[in-house]
């Protein structure tokens, strides 16, 4: 994912309503890969509703600076044992030796958008010839660019390439013809304003990657105590999201009223885009076959340092 310097938001009460002051809960840190936005919202509704505290956890939620920066900091162990990273970002840092491994997956689909003008007419890869397309430096996004390439078999040098920043800046002032982004978050934003856009889902086009999941470190795994919380942030976490998926209007006031400083009308329009994304089936389902699909694309595209099984990836018990 994406940028953002660390920051932290409030934790929950300390004490459990009708709990004695001697039963105080177990304090955990959760490192975000993003700043707040809808995309984690299953995070902040499952703390606001009490999913974390009702199993005895106290909560503080903290941002970094994209999925392989998460993926790097967790698998060090040092501040963080646990917190949100994507598929590919996982699968990358263990290739590189990172002591981490996902326990849940909530976006079984690749996120990304390629987004432009609605006048460009970019629908469909083969557009992208002759155009100017803006990739971030170091951002995942520039691999999810490159498989969109090759599962297209499109030629890199018939496209022009320019560096650019998150904003959508670049291509508002036609310095570029298209971004990518995940849809929920400045393609909503800009639609959100009445910014007409036209998206180009990556995952309808051939990269099918595990993207938002939840990861842990190999050491804190290991040990039975924080194991067993682990399992207990994975199971409020399906509470959060489960209820972002089944009650997306109520989700979106939610989150409104958490963060009241973000425009309404795009958290309206993004938490249907984190809803479809969350899917039909169980929710943090991460499956053999889908670990297995991510590897080989991404092991195409030679991002792997190594070769890398699901089971070395992924806790799939």
């Amino acid at each position: 994912m994406r940028r953002a310097f660390l920051t932290s938001s409030a934790a929950a009460p300390a004490f459990l309503p009708g709990l004695s002051r001697s039963q105080t809960l177990e304090k955990v840190d959760l490192l975000l890969d993003w700043k707040a936005a809808p995309t984690y919202a299953g995070f902040y509704i499952a703390r606001d509703m009490g999913a974390f505290r009702k199993r005895g956890l106290e909560v503080r939620l903290v941002d970094t600076h994209g999925a392989a920066s998460s993926a790097e900091m967790i698998g060090k162990g040092r501040e963080f044992w646990i917190g949100s990273s994507s598929g590919a970002a996982t699968a990358i840092g263990r290739a590189r030796e990172q002591a981490v491994r996902s326990l849940a997956v909530y976006y079984r689909r690749t996120p990304s958008v390629v987004y432009s003008r609605v006048g460009d007419h970019i629908d469909a890869p083969r557009d992208l010839y002759g155009k100017k397309i803006g990739l971030v430096p170091g951002s995942v996004t520039v691999d999810e660019y490159r498989a969109l390439l090759v599962a297209n078999r499109l030629d890199r040098s018939r496209i022009t390439e320019v560096e650019v920043d998150w904003s959508a800046k670049a291509l508002l002032d036609k310095k570029v013809d298209a971004l990518i982004d995940y849809e929920e978050i400045t393609p909503a934003e800009l639609m959100a304003r009445g910014t007409k856009v036209t998206v180009m889902r990556l995952a309808d086009f051939g990269v099918r990657l595990y993207s938002l999941n939840l990861v842990v470190n190999d050491e804190a795994w290991a040990d039975p105590a924080r194991r067993a919380i682990a399992r207990k942030i994975v199971e409020a976490l399906r509470e959060g999201y489960g209820f972002v998926r089944d009650h997306q209007r109520e989700a979106a006031n939610t989150f409104k009223k958490l963060f009241p400083d973000i425009a309404p009308r795009y958290v309206d329009l993004s938490m249907v885009t984190v809803a479809r994304q969350l899917g039909t089936l169980q929710i943090g389902l991460q499956t053999r076959v889908g670990w297995e699909d991510t590897l080989k694309l991404l092991t195409s595209l030679g991002l792997l340092a190594r070769p890398v099984g699901a089971e070395e990836v992924a806790i799939l018990d």
